[in-house]
């Protein structure tokens, strides 16, 4: 490779790589989800206030989880069953309204997400609670 070849760059080491390009596609969707993020966690916090304006929580009513979190002000909320909600440790609540966040949305563009974390944490019942909640 040349000195002066424009589809190179340097790695840290000092190193000619080959420039990878990037995708307007692919840039468009990264930016589109970061301020969809941003929103909903801008709702959920106003959310939150609501919930201690009426002196609770959203995290500590366990008979109450709010799966959707991020939803605006016309959305209904949707919650956990009692039972589940009881018995669903954090995490497992926080893996819940991450699917839902992920794959329920209100844009055109459905995407999908991963689901990973160390054996025995409870990813089947996330995904099986979060697959009956999901809309048909």
């Amino acid at each position: 490779m040349d000195e002066g070849d424009a589809n190179t760059v340097s790695d840290a080491r000092g190193r000619k790589r080959q420039a990878v390009p990037e995708d307007e596609g692919a840039r468009q969707l990264r930016e589109s989800d970061h301020r969809r993020l941003q929103e909903q966690e801008q709702r959920k916090q106003q959310l939150e206030a609501k919930f201690l304006a009426m002196g609770t929580s959203m995290t500590e009513d366990r008979d109450h989880i709010i799966v959707n979190i991020g939803k605006f002000e016309h959305q209904p909320a949707i919650h956990l069953h009692p039972r589940i909600g009881h018995r669903a440790k954090k995490h497992q609540i926080e893996g819940i309204q991450f699917m839902w966040r992920e794959v329920v949305r209100d844009d055109q563009n459905p995407q999908g997400c991963l689901l990973a974390h160390e054996m025995g944490l409870g990813k089947t019942m996330q995904v099986w609670v979060a697959s009956d909640l999901f809309p048909t």
